[in-house]
C-alpha cells in the first residue's frame, strides 16, 4: 500500500514538473513574439482636390488714350543783359548782390583807379590854363603861328580831359535797363577783373519765360515749337506755348551753346496778367498724342520676346500668344493698333 502512494506522488510531481516547463515555454515564446518589428500599416493620404491657377487677365475694351511730357521749369529773363569792363583792373567797389532789384542809370560797380582824381584835377587846371592864354593873345591881338600855337595848346589839352572823362566813365558800370540782378560774381574790393568776363547779369522782368533743362535731350524730341503747355506755378494754373525746342534751336556755330540748346525747352506763358517771379518753379504738362476710341490695355498685358510683340489671352482653358501692333505707350498703358479685339481677357504679367 506504502509503494502504491509514494510512486502516485512521483506520477504527480512529474505531470506538475512537465505542465510548469510548458508555461515557462510559452512565456518565453510570447516574449520573444513582442521583440519582432511590427509590421507598419500603409495609409493613403487623403484625396486632395487640385487647386485651379489663378489668372490675373483682364477684358480688352476701348478707351482714350494719351502721351505727355510732364517736367519741371524755372521762370527766367528772356532779355539778360551782362554787364562787364573791356579791360582788365582792380576792383574798388561792387554796389549790387544777386537779387537786388536796379533802376537803368544805378552805378553797379566802379575800378580802382589809384590816383585818378588827381591827374583829373590837374588837367581841368591846364585846359583852363589855355583857355586863359588862347583867350589873351587873341585880346593882344596876336595872329599867324603865335596864336596858332595858342590854339594847339588849348586843343591838347581838351583831348587830354576828354580821354581821362572816357577812363573816368568805362571805370564805372552802369545799369542800361530797370531790372533784377540775376548773376553777380563773388568779388572783393581789390580782387582783379579781367575784360569782357561779366560781373553782373541783369533780367529784364518785363520779359519773362519757362526754361526747362532735361537731363537727356532725347527726352525732348517729339516737342514742336508752338505746342501747347499747361503750367502751373503755386497751384496757379496758366497756359503757355513752346517757343523754342531742341528740334528748331538756331545753330551758332559755338559747340558749347550749341550742345546746352539740345537739352533746353523754351515756354512763352500766354495767359494774360499772369505774374510771375524770377527763380519761381514751375511744372509743365505737354501733350503729345492723344487717340480716342482705341484699343488700351494696361502696359503689364504687352509681353516682348527675341523682337517679338504679343499678348497672352484666354482661349478656352489654356492660354493663347497673339502677336500685336503697339501704339502711343504710357507709364501705365499702351494702345494696340492690330492684332487684338475687344472681348478678349488678355493675361497681365503681374
Amino acid at each position: 500500500m506504502s509503494l502504491s502512494r509514494t510512486s502516485l506522488t512521483r506520477n504527480r510531481r512529474r505531470t506538475i514538473l512537465k505542465q510548469t516547463a510548458a508555461l515557462l515555454a510559452c512565456a518565453s515564446l510570447l516574449s520573444g513574439c513582442s521583440l519582432l518589428p511590427q509590421k507598419e500599416l500603409n495609409i493613403q493620404p487623403p484625396l486632395v482636390k487640385p487647386v485651379a491657377e489663378k489668372v490675373d487677365a483682364i477684358e480688352v475694351k476701348k478707351a482714350a488714350i494719351e502721351s505727355k511730357f510732364t517736367g519741371v521749369a524755372t521762370v527766367a529773363s528772356s532779355n539778360n543783359v551782362p554787364l562787364f569792363y573791356k579791360e582788365s583792373g582792380r576792383l574798388k567797389e561792387l554796389y549790387v548782390k544777386q537779387g537786388d532789384k536796379v533802376k537803368a542809370g544805378d552805378l553797379i560797380a566802379e575800378l580802382d583807379m589809384g590816383d585818378f582824381d588827381l591827374r583829373m584835377n590837374l588837367e581841368k587846371l591846364n585846359l583852363e590854363r589855355a583857355q586863359i592864354e588862347l583867350h589873351s593873345a587873341r585880346v593882344n591881338g596876336v595872329t599867324g603861328t603865335s596864336l596858332r600855337m595858342k590854339e594847339i595848346d588849348l586843343e591838347r589839352e581838351q583831348l587830354m580831359m576828354d580821354s581821362l572823362k572816357e577812363q573816368y566813365d568805362s571805370a564805372k558800370l552802369i545799369s542800361p535797363i530797370s531790372g533784377e540782378i540775376s548773376y553777380a560774381d563773388v568779388k572783393s574790393p581789390g580782387d582783379g577783373l579781367n575784360g569782357y568776363t561779366p560781373l553782373v547779369t541783369i533780367a529784364d522782368p518785363t520779359k519773362m519765360w519757362l526754361v526747362h533743362t532735361a537731363d537727356d535731350g532725347k527726352t525732348l524730341s517729339a516737342i514742336q515749337k508752338d505746342m501747347q503747355v499747361a503750367v502751373t506755378i503755386d497751384n496757379n494754373k496758366y497756359q503757355g506755348k513752346v517757343v523754342q525746342s531742341p528740334s528748331d534751336a538756331p545753330l551758332t556755330g559755338n559747340k558749347d551753346v550749341d550742345e546746352r540748346n539740345t537739352r533746353l525747352l523754351y515756354i512763352e506763358i500766354t495767359t494774360k496778367g499772369a505774374k510771375l517771379e524770377l527763380g519761381k518753379s514751375a511744372e509743365i504738362t505737354i501733350s503729345l498724342q492723344k487717340h480716342d476710341n482705341v484699343i488700351v490695355i494696361p502696359k503689364s498685358g504687352l509681353r516682348t520676346y527675341l523682337g517679338r510683340t504679343y499678348v497672352q489671352v484666354i482661349d478656352g482653358d489654356r492660354r493663347k500668344e497673339i502677336d500685336v501692333q503697339p501704339g502711343i505707350t504710357t507709364s501705365t498703358e499702351v494702345e494696340i493698333v492690330k492684332g487684338l479685339d475687344p472681348g478678349k481677357l488678355v493675361v497681365l504679367n503681374n
